[in-house]
């Protein structure tokens, strides 16, 4: 083989080894996720299904502060339920962000903190409280939140399959407020 074909040839696979360090050390350099914009004054009202007779109508408010983005780093995500014009109750959660951008920790203090993750844009998460299984999952699609709460009993399982009833449903349809 002639010297000219040989070096041309290593000329050539020099050329796309340099472009392909390029392009791998381009895609190395991290990106951070913006998320989605929750955030902002949204109201509301709870319904719970099956229906409580005679069960008052419940008006609710929530305040979402800036979609963490860091890993530990926390927002606001306050709801207030409201009775006849009266508060008749508040949480003040944080939102806070994991080890991934997936991954978050609603923070409802004195130590609770429930594990959630971002699923195909939707908040969820899935805790116990004594016997009863909960699933929380909210998400935003416009000027539209909902959060739907899914609860029935815990059962043991083993290795077997164990169907569960869906007790009830507690959701919370909000609407994003102009400011």
């Amino acid at each position: 083989m002639p010297v000219s074909v040989s070096v041309s040839n290593v000329l050539r696979r020099a050329s796309l080894c340099l472009v392909a360090v390029a392009s791998v050390g381009g895609a190395q350099t991290p990106s951070v996720p913006e998320g989605p914009d929750w955030s902002g004054s949204w109201r509301g009202e709870l319904q719970n299904f099956p229906a409580r007779p005679g069960a008052p109508r419940v008006e609710v408010r929530r305040e979402v502060g800036a979609w963490p983005k860091g890993e530990g780093e926390c927002s606001v995500f306050r709801t207030i339920y409201i009775e006849d014009g009266v508060e008749k109750g508040r949480k003040d959660y944080r939102l806070c962000r994991g080890a991934t951008d997936n991954e978050f920790v609603v923070d409802e203090g004195g130590g609770v903190e429930l594990k959630a993750r971002l699923l195909g844009g939707k908040l969820v998460s899935t805790f116990k409280y004594g016997s009863i299984l909960l699933v929380g999952v909210t998400q935003v699609e416009g000027d539209k939140m909902v959060e739907e709460i899914y609860s029935g009993p815990d059962e043991p399982a083993g290795e077997a399959v164990v169907s569960l009833q869906t007790r009830n449903l507690q959701r919370l349809t909000f609407r994003k407020v102009s400011e």
